[in-house]
């Protein structure tokens, strides 16, 4: 469910911002990501699980962001 949650976050900030954006999301996930393994709270988050879901994040960027492109290439067509 998380890797959905942030995978529709990063296409949503691929729609709307630059990459300064998905580097502050990419550092907030890694300090969750911190956080939770530090509270010992259950489903320990491990880095592979990090790594899944910096790669979610940033792949749904790069569709967002091409979806962006594509969406403003036909508005000037028009």
């Amino acid at each position: 469910m998380s890797v959905i949650a942030v995978a529709a976050a990063g296409m949503l900030m691929g729609l709307k911002f630059k990459v300064p954006a998905l580097i502050a999301a990419t550092v907030l996930l890694l300090i969750g990501s911190f956080a939770w393994n530090g509270l010992d709270l259950p489903g320990d988050v491990t880095v592979t699980r990090f790594l899944i879901l910096a790669f979610a994040l940033a792949c749904a960027y790069l569709v967002g962001l091409s979806l962006s492109v594509h969406l403003k290439r036909d508005e000037g067509s028009r």
